[in-house]
């Protein structure tokens, strides 16, 4: 650490052999022996320091000296702390190479690095990006965590600005690129300029790719099919399509119980069922499959091993109580995602419950989107309750299509008050809305015993 980032210890006695079970940002959720970096960002992480080593943290990376810490703590001092975790995750990289698969799209990406973690989990150890770590700073945090062990990497790869993808390119270095989806109406639409300008930066991935790299592209998704021009690696698509190598057939959903399909690659053909529900899971596990098979994995082998994965947290969680079922989708919105969890709560056969928070990041396409969200609401649900400003649109329209019952509330300690007012025993609930709106909260106490009347 202290050879790649250039620092010195101003605090505790080093220790050459120690070694470090990876990084930290949050001072919160510092494991033990990890390095806690303090950035200055809304916060000043160095007011935190003495929390991460009460949390178990074995060093910190800061930019300034910090006060009463405890004797055995170890502190290194850098110019910069977001510059010497860039290096150090490099110096780590090379001194562990392995494969590694990027993955990015504007929908997606998480349950996609999930389904190839657990593809490749089936003959490989993988390092993969933790949750959403998928920026400047939680792509080199993922790399703290290499082992002598790891073989294969999956690396989430965020974009917000141009150049971004090709940078965390630079440092994760794939040899596979995946991109997952471009939607019509984009997450995050409010920070480009068009949705062209979002494909041309997801196709920074497949630009870095060696000439013997591997570029997965949905073929189902035509502003992604159309990228395939804008990389030297071998091009292969994947979903529904009849040109598709990787392709799905027979697909069946079944309601909040799962999705099977038939994949068929390279001339085999296998039966996949994926645990957690949604049609719209089925290119994720084709993209996962692509990646294991050109990896080495037999296809039969990846196939199982998907077949045991589990849903990212907050994302399609179906979680039971003797009262309810919950599907937990709480973490993020996207018009896409909005309409793919609507759709499995309509295949359900009991009361449906939707509560629906607002999809913020649209930009000029935020108005069109609520309204296309409330009349799929109308069609998906039983009862709808808007949670926030711009979802009040969503329950206008889904009144405007006819939904019988709905209601409008602030925030999801309003909408918990509601719910416990009209959920009946045997009702299904679907929670989801962006990530401001925090109904991962309401998720959980719905989830707890004892939530309807």
């Amino acid at each position: 650490m202290l050879r790649a980032t250039g620092g010195r210890v101003i605090h505790g006695v080093p220790n050459l052999s120690d070694r470090f079970t990876g990084g930290a940002f949050d001072s919160r959720i510092a494991e033990r022996g990890s390095v806690f970096f303090a950035f200055r960002d809304r916060r000043d992480g160095h007011e935190f320091v003495a929390d991460a080593f009460a949390h178990g943290a074995r060093a910190a990376v800061v930019e300034r000296p910090v006060d009463d810490l405890p004797d055995a703590a170890l502190v290194v001092e850098v110019a910069n702390a977001q510059r010497a975790l860039r290096r150090l995750a490099e110096a780590l990289r090379d001194a562990h190479p392995i494969p590694a698969v990027g993955i990015t799209g504007n929908v997606g990406k998480t349950t996609t690095k999930e389904a190839t973690a657990a593809a490749l989990g089936a003959r490989y150890r993988v390092l993969r990006s933790a949750a959403s770590f998928n920026n400047e700073i939680g792509v080199p945090m993922t790399f703290l965590g290499i082992e002598p062990s790891h073989e294969v990497a999956v690396i989430e790869i965020g974009f917000y600005v141009p150049g971004e993808i090709a940078d965390l390119c630079a440092l994760v270095r794939p040899r596979i690129g995946i991109i997952t989806a471009i939607p019509e109406r984009p997450v995050h639409f409010s920070r480009t300029p068009s949705v062209e300008a979002i494909a041309a930066g997801k196709a920074e991935l497949i630009e870095a790719l060696p000439d013997d790299g591997v570029a997965l592209l949905n073929g189902d998704d035509p502003r992604v099919r159309a990228l395939a021009s804008r990389t030297r690696a071998r091009v292969v698509l994947f979903g529904e399509s009849a040109d598709a190598a990787l392709r799905a057939t027979d697909v069946r959903a079944s309601g909040i119980e799962g999705v099977r399909f038939v994949a068929h690659a390279k001339g085999e053909r296998h039966e996949v069922r994926l645990p957690i529900p949604g049609r719209h899971l089925v290119p994720a596990a084709l993209a996962a499959l692509g990646a294991a098979t050109e990896l080495g994995v037999p296809l039969d082998e990846a196939a199982t091993a998907l077949g045991t994965m589990d849903a990212p947290a907050h994302r399609m969680n179906v979680r039971r109580t003797a009262q309810l079922v919950v599907i937990d989708d709480s973490y993020n919105a996207s018009p896409a995602a909005m309409s793919a969890a609507l759709a499995v709560l309509g295949s359900v056969g009991t009361r449906r419950v939707a509560v629906l928070g607002d999809m913020l990041e649209l930009g000029t396409l935020s108005a069109d989107a609520h309204e296309a969200v409330g009349r799929e609401a109308a069609r998906s649900a039983d009862v709808l309750i808007g949670v926030g400003d711009l979802a009040r649109t969503i329950v206008s329209a889904a009144r405007t299509a006819g939904i019988k019952e709905a209601h409008t509330v602030a925030d999801g300690a309003e909408a918990l008050l509601v719910l416990r007012r009209i959920l009946r025993r045997g009702d299904t609930v679907l929670v989801k809305g962006s990530r401001a709106l925090a109904l991962d909260r309401l998720a959980d106490a719905l989830a707890r015993p004892a939530a309807a009347a």
